[in-house]
C-alpha cells in the first residue's frame, strides 16, 4: 500500500507565475493543471512548489523507502533527478506508457540527497497531469486536521478558499475523512450556498477581531473532541490547497509530536515574492518582528535546488499556522488583532515550527492595511507581549522602543500615527484588569474611524506627482540628525522651507525629507494609493508633550504592572473569560 506524502502540480494555463511550479523547454502547451509536450519538449518540476525536500523529511520524519507516481501518459521518459549539494544525478527512470507509471526511488536514510524532483523528456506527444511522491509504511500519528478560519465581510475570498478546500478534501482519499473546516463568522453573514456537514462547519460569532474568531476556534474544536490538529488560517488570502496534503503527511510522520508547520506568505501583487516564511522576534529591537525569506524571489532555481536547513522561528502567523491541539490548553491572548498569533508562538508553537516548499498561501500587501489604528494595537499588545515573556525586559526598553517611534512619526508629520500610538501605550499602562473588561468590539468600531493616514486611491492632482528619486543614504542619514538640532524643520527659516509637494514611500518614515518641506504624499510604489501629511506646529508640539508624560508614567509603574500582567495572564487566556467575551459581559463583571 502507497501513502501519499505530497503532489507536484501544474498550475492554471492563466497563472502569473508558472515557475513557481513548473519549467518548460521546447514544444509544450499549458492548460489548467495539465500539459501537452511535443517531441524534443521537456516538463520539469525543479521549482519552489515542485521539488520534494528530501533533506527536510529526512530530518523531521520517519519517512524511509520512496517512490514516485508520474501521473502522464504518451511517448517519452520520465526522470527522477537527486541534488546533493549541488550536483545533480539521475537515480531512476522510464518510459512513459498509457498509464500512470511507478518508479522506486530507494531509501531517505540512507541516503544524502538534498532535493528530489521529476523530469519529462518527450521524444514523442506527451500529456502531463502531476507527479506524486509516496511511501509504503503508513505514519506513526493519526492525524485529524481541523481548519479553523476567523472571517469578517471577507466572502470574496473566504468562499471561494473553502470551496477549493472542500473540492480537494472531498476528492483525494489520503484527505477524505482526515481534514475538516471550521469557519468562525464573526459578521454573521457568510453563506457558501451549502448545508453544513461533517467537513464543513459555521459558527456565528461576536466580532471580537482574530483574537477572538480563533479563541473561539479552538475552544470549539477542543469541545468536540474529534481534532488532533488545528490549522488556524487568515480568511483574506489566497491558499495554495495542495499545502494541506503537505501538512497532513508532515503530521503523520512527524518525529516531533509538537511539530507545527508554518505556510509562507507571497505577495499577492507580486507573486513570486516570498514576503515571510516564518519570523523571528528581537524583543530589544525597534521593529522587532524579523521576516526569514523575506524577498526571495520562488522562481530562481538556485534557491529552489538548495538543502536548506530548517531556520529557528520564533513565532508563526495565523495566515497559515497548523498545530496539536493539545500543545496547550491557552486561548489567545484578548488582543483583537496584531500580536495574538506572536505571543502564542513565542509561548507555545515557536520552537516546533517549520516551513516546507509548497506550503504557501498569497496575500494582500500588508502596507494597504496598515493605518494609525494598527499602531494603537501594536504599541499596546506588543508592550504586553514583551512584559509576559522576557523576564530581562524592562521599562527602559519599552521606552526607547516608544520615543524612537514618537520621533519617526513626528518629525515626518505622521500626527495620527503618533496619537495612536500615545493611545496604545496608554491602554497598556492601564494595566491588565483594563485589558480583560475593554469592550474590543465597541473599541475597534471607535479606532477605525480615523480618517488620516489611511492608504486611499491618488486624486488626479496627486496620482501625477512623480515618484521622489531616493537620496542616497549617507546624505539621508543627515538629515535624519539634522532634524533634531532643527526640530524637524520648525527652527529653520521659512524661506529655507519648500511647499512643493514631495514623495516617500507609504511604508516610511520620511524624517530627512520632512526637514526642508511642508507636504509630504507617502504613496504606494507599485499602487496608486497613499495619503499627504502637512506640518502643523501646535500638533507637534502638543504630541511631544504626551510622549514624555507617558515615558514618565511607564517608568514609575513598569515594574508593578510586569507582575500583574503575569499574574493576570492564566485568566485572560482562560476558557471562562473568553465566553463570558462571546456571550456579550465583561470578563469581570462588577456586582
Amino acid at each position: 500500500m502507497q501513502f501519499l506524502l505530497q503532489r507536484s502540480l501544474l498550475p492554471d494555463h492563466d497563472f502569473a507565475e508558472p515557475l513557481l511550479y513548473v519549467r518548460e523547454a521546447g514544444a509544450v502547451q499549458r492548460g489548467d493543471q495539465a500539459a501537452e509536450v511535443g517531441a524534443g519538449g521537456v516538463l520539469s518540476f525543479d521549482t519552489s512548489f515542485g521539488v520534494f525536500h528530501a533533506g527536510r523529511w529526512r530530518r523531521l520524519t520517519t519517512v524511509d523507502r520512496l517512490a514516485v507516481r508520474v501521473v502522464a501518459t504518451g511517448v517519452g521518459r520520465a526522470e527522477v533527478v537527486a541534488v546533493t549539494r549541488g550536483r545533480e544525478q539521475v537515480i531512476a527512470s522510464a518510459e512513459l506508457t498509457n498509464e500512470p507509471i511507478d518508479l522506486p526511488v530507494g531509501s531517505l536514510r540512507a541516503a544524502t540527497w538534498g532535493v528530489l524532483y521529476v523530469r519529462i523528456v518527450a521524444t514523442g506527444v506527451c500529456h502531463v497531469q502531476h507527479v506524486e511522491w509516496h511511501t509504503d509504511v503508513a505514519g506513526g500519528h493519526d492525524v485529524r486536521l481541523s481548519l479553523s478560519i476567523t472571517t469578517f465581510n471577507r466572502q470574496a475570498y473566504v468562499i471561494p478558499t473553502v470551496t477549493k478546500v472542500l473540492n480537494l478534501v472531498r476528492g483525494l482519499d489520503a484527505l477524505r475523512g482526515r481534514v475538516r473546516v471550521l469557519v468562525v463568522d464573526n459578521a454573521n453573514n457568510v453563506d457558501f450556498g451549502q448545508a453544513e456537514s461533517d467537513d464543513l462547519t459555521v459558527v456565528p460569532n461576536r466580532n471580537l477581531g482574530g483574537a477572538g474568531g480563533f479563541a473561539r476556534g479552538l475552544m470549539w474544536l477542543r469541545e468536540k473532541q474529534w481534532a488532533t490538529h488545528v490549522l488556524f488560517m487568515d480568511d483574506d488570502i489566497n491558499l495554495e490547497t495542495e499545502s494541506l496534503v503537505r501538512t497532513v503527511a508532515l503530521f503523520a510522520y512527524a518525529r516531533d509530536a509538537q511539530l507545527c508547520v508554518h505556510g509562507a506568505m507571497i505577495s499577492e501583487e507580486r507573486q513570486w515574492m516570498q514576503f515571510e516564511s516564518g519570523s523571528r522576534y528581537l524583543w530589544r529591537s525597534l521593529y522587532p518582528l524579523r521576516a526569514l525569506g523575506q524577498e526571495d524571489d520562488l522562481r530562481e532555481r538556485s534557491l529552489v535546488l538548495r538543502d536548506a536547513k530548517e531556520r529557528r522561528f520564533a513565532y508563526s502567523a495565523w495566515w497559515y499556522t497548523a498545530f496539536p491541539i493539545n500543545i496547550t490548553r491557552d486561548n489567545p491572548l484578548p488582543v483583537f488583532v496584531r500580536g495574538d498569533d506572536v505571543a502564542f508562538g513565542l509561548m507555545h508553537t515557536g520552537r516546533h515550527t517549520v516551513a516546507l516548499n509548497g506550503v504557501a498561501v498569497w496575500h494582500a500587501d500588508f502596507h494597504l492595511k496598515n493605518n494609525p489604528s494598527s499602531l494603537f494595537y501594536e504599541m499596546r499588545n506588543f508592550a504586553t507581549i514583551d512584559t509576559l515573556v522576557f523576564d530581562r525586559h524592562r521599562w527602559w526598553h519599552l521606552a526607547q522602543r516608544f520615543l524612537a517611534l514618537s520621533f519617526r512619526n513626528l518629525f515626518g508629520f505622521r500626527y495620527s500615527s503618533a496619537e495612536y500610538m500615545i493611545r496604545g501605550m496608554r491602554a497598556f499602562l492601564a494595566g491588565p484588569q483594563a485589558l480583560a473588561e475593554v469592550d474590543h468590539t465597541a473599541l475597534h468600531d471607535e479606532l477605525r474611524q480615523v480618517s488620516e493616514e489611511k492608504p486611499a486611491p491618488l486624486s488626479v492632482e496627486h496620482a501625477a506627482v512623480p515618484m521622489s528619486t531616493p537620496l542616497p543614504k549617507p546624505v539621508r542619514l543627515i538629515g535624519f540628525i539634522l532634524a533634531v538640532p532643527f526640530l524637524g524643520g520648525f527652527l529653520l527659516p521659512a524661506g529655507a522651507r519648500s511647499t512643493a509637494l514631495r514623495t516617500a514611500p507609504i511604508d516610511s518614515r520620511a524624517v530627512g525629507l520632512a526637514l526642508r518641506h511642508d507636504r509630504i504624499l507617502y504613496r504606494h510604489d507599485r499602487l496608486p494609493e497613499g495619503f499627504v501629511c502637512t506640518r502643523d506646529r501646535a500638533r507637534f508640539v502638543a504630541l511631544w508633550r504626551d510622549v514624555f508624560s507617558v515615558i514618565g508614567q511607564l517608568a514609575r509603574s513598569y515594574g508593578r504592572l510586569k507582575r500583574e500582567y503575569r499574574a493576570a495572564y492564566p485568566s485572560l487566556v482562560s476558557d471562562a473569560a473568553w465566553q463570558r467575551r462571546f456571550d456579550g459581559v465583561s470578563a469581570a463583571p462588577k456586582r
